[in-house]
């Protein structure tokens, strides 16, 4: 899918919120995946942020606008959509700062389990069907977490991967489809889809906002969890993993989560095969391997052995 010029995204963009007329100074963000976001300051004093889609990213900002306004009419933090279209997006901007960002070198687990929270509050909105969302009709396009979870291994093994990643990845492949009728039949809650600490914003004393919505789907909450915990530290997910649970034992049965996590780390592989990050590449190769060795012994774990930095 091809995007029109970037230039002309925005400027359309900015005249749809009334910033063309005086062009504001524009902050460039971090880049994700998917969008070239900026920061600026629209005319009216409201702090915003533009996003341009990239010309290889598939068009979701009407996702994003429909997540928005179920989860802040849910009264969880969130940036209002104020106009899109399929190569742009504008939207408020969220006090405070990414929970990976704390400034002082250290992780804020307070701020991590408030973030838990916040998460459980996401989960208690239901959906109907599994998977991404199509914000036509709000619904996800698998009917069950057994489907979602076999849907990973309908995609072409990556060719620009070594022959023992291709191996492992073929292993991996079995596995979930197999292991996928271990998957409880829960009905479908709203997930955030990509629940990672950058996507998190804190004001030091609660969470100040949620975002990144384009990637929303309705699932097992268990999968924003293991996603969350594939790509933080221990740390940080322990910290998560307190504030969204209650009582002493978070997680009843660890085989559904595993496979999540198995499942999402095959997704992540296939999309850094994609771009050939290497590093990228060997951590999730690293976390497949990991995950196939503890399904195969029944020693499994709340915390994936394998996270960045280790």
């Amino acid at each position: 899918m091809t995007a029109t010029d970037p230039q002309e995204a925005l400027i359309r963009a900015l005249a749809a919120v009334g910033a063309a007329s005086v062009v504001p100074e524009l902050i460039a963000l971090e880049q994700g995946a998917d969008n070239l976001p900026f920061a600026f300051r629209a005319p009216d004093g409201q702090n915003l942020v533009v996003k341009i889609r990239k010309s290889t990213a598939v068009p979701r900002y009407a996702t994003a606008a429909w997540a928005s306004a179920r989860l802040r009419a849910a009264g969880v933090p969130a940036p209002q959509v104020l106009w899109h279209d399929q190569d742009a997006c504008v939207e408020t901007r969220c006090p405070g700062r990414p929970l990976d960002h704390t400034g002082t070198g250290t992780a804020d687990t307070a701020a991590a389990a408030r973030a838990g929270e916040t998460l459980r509050r996401i989960h208690g909105l239901t959906v109907t069907g599994f998977g991404r969302i199509d914000a036509a009709n709000g619904t996800g396009r698998y009917a069950s977490s057994r489907d979602w979870l076999r849907a990973a291994t309908n995609t072409a093994l990556p060719t620009t991967l070594p022959g023992d990643a291709l191996a492992l990845l073929q292993r991996a492949y079995r596995t979930l489809h197999l292991g996928a009728r271990l998957m409880p039949r829960t009905h479908p809650r709203l997930l955030h889809g990509d629940f990672v600490a950058r996507h998190v914003f804190t004001d030091g004393q609660d969470t100040s906002g949620v975002i990144d919505l384009e990637s929303v789907r309705g699932g097992d909450p268990l999968a924003d969890l293991a996603g969350f915990s594939l790509q933080e530290t221990p740390e940080l997910t322990r910290a998560l993993f307190a504030g969204y649970f209650e009582g002493t034992r978070p997680v009843k049965a660890l085989m559904p989560l595993v496979l999540c996590r198995l499942r999402i780390a095959v997704s992540l592989l296939q999309y850094h095969a994609s771009c050939k990050d290497t590093a990228l590449i060997e951590l999730r190769t690293a976390q497949i391997a990991s995950e196939l060795d503890d399904l195969s012994s029944g020693d499994l774990a709340l915390i994936p052995r394998i996270t960045p930095g280790t």
